[in-house]
């Protein structure tokens, strides 16, 4: 088990230390905090469980025990935070200390193994969500976020299995423990390695940066001086590829890039010169225009005929998404009517795609 224990903390140190160099130095962000923060929090249980084991100390590998079975808390938070929503980070410190607490409680006692599956099927709730979070980025949880997703989804169904199996067919608990020892051990090496190939890369996309782009900051220039003058006819229009993944895989890549550039020109078309456009992803694009609203809606109804019609290079059916953001209603910062319009178009989506949605206050 040492052998075990030691591969843990030595694998956890390399994905601390390249989560920090690589990710969060390279592109200093909330979610790459919180990627660096699991890392860290990984290392050190892992350390405490060697140091624990050596000097025989079992109340501290019960800590570290509860304590590793937040981090999966952690991942999901960072990424609600890439997309720009809340993190909902403490409910990492509510796990650590619910599972940790149970753990020490219950040792010795034979609802110890119980309180082992509860903790460990707490995590497998929120690796089903991360694995949700995943599906909601274009990509689908496909391509470079494909490790975390599959990783993800073992350890749903592990914990399915496991809480399963104690109602149905509980046999000797002490065998039992043991095995889930074991899984939880192994498996936790594989997931670390998963979970940081895949933030790796999201923390260094380019179409991921919370870097402002130069569309970001003449929009927030424009919307600065938009309300110094008391303009209310400005509005945030967000567009995006439905189906992007399912485009890319049907059409290839350079069949998905003539696509997208078609959708940039079909938008620069639709709207007036003076609108600023802006690409916010691999399918998305942003639109800051003051027109009235009458005006604006039917541009965006004009541009869903337009998406809709068949592509002369690439034999596809495409649509889109729209999201629209008024001045009046979300007021002036840039980033809050991004998420607006964003989320607006996210329902737009949600509800079938080739539509618009208005964002409300």
């Amino acid at each position: 088990m040492i052998d075990i224990q030691l591969a843990q903390v030595i694998v956890a140190a390399v994905a601390m230390v390249c989560m920090i160099g690589l990710g969060f130095l390279y592109r200093p962000s909330r979610a790459t905090a919180l990627w660096s923060l699991t890392f860290v929090v990984v290392m050190l249980a892992c350390g405490g469980t060697l140091v624990a084991t050596a000097s025989g100390f079992p109340r501290l590998i019960l800590v570290a025990t509860g304590v590793l079975l937040a981090a999966p808390v952690l991942i999901w938070s960072g990424l609600r935070a890439l997309r720009g929503a809340t993190s909902l980070s403490w409910l990492a410190l509510i796990v650590a200390f619910a599972s940790s607490g149970a753990l020490v409680a219950l040792n010795g006692t034979e609802a110890y193994i119980w309180g082992f599956r509860l903790g460990f099927g707490l995590t497998a709730v929120f690796a089903g969500l991360t694995i949700v979070e995943l599906l909601r980025r274009p990509e689908r949880a496909g391509s470079t976020s494909m490790p975390l997703a599959a990783f993800s989804l073992l350890v749903v169904i592990a914990g399915v299995v496991s809480v399963a199996a104690g109602l149905v067919a509980p046999g000797d608990p002490e065998e039992s423990l043991l095995f889930l020892r074991t899984i939880n051990s192994v498996g936790m090496l594989a997931y670390v390695v998963c979970a940081l190939v895949t933030l790796l890369f999201l923390a260094r996309d380019d179409s991921t940066s919370p870097r402002r782009s130069a569309f970001q900051e003449v929009a927030a220039d424009r919307l600065r001086r938009a309300e110094r003058a008391g303009e209310r006819s400005w509005a945030l229009v967000h567009i995006q590829l439905d189906d992007a993944s399912d485009v890319r895989a049907a059409t290839g890549d350079a069949g998905f890039t003539a696509i997208v550039g078609r959708l940039g020109d079909d938008i620069a078309e639709t709207f007036p010169t003076e609108a600023d456009i802006g690409r916010l992803g691999q399918a998305s694009f942003a639109v800051l225009l003051a027109l009235p609203s009458t005006v604006i809606r039917e541009r965006v109804r004009t541009l869903l005929r337009t998406v809709a019609q068949p592509h002369d290079a690439v034999r596809a059916v495409t649509s889109a998404s729209i999201g629209w953001a008024g001045v009046a209603e979300c007021g002036y910062d840039l980033d809050a009517l991004l998420d607006a319009a964003r989320s607006a178009a996210e329902r737009a989506a949600a509800a079938g795609g080739d539509r618009w949605e208005r964002a409300v206050a």
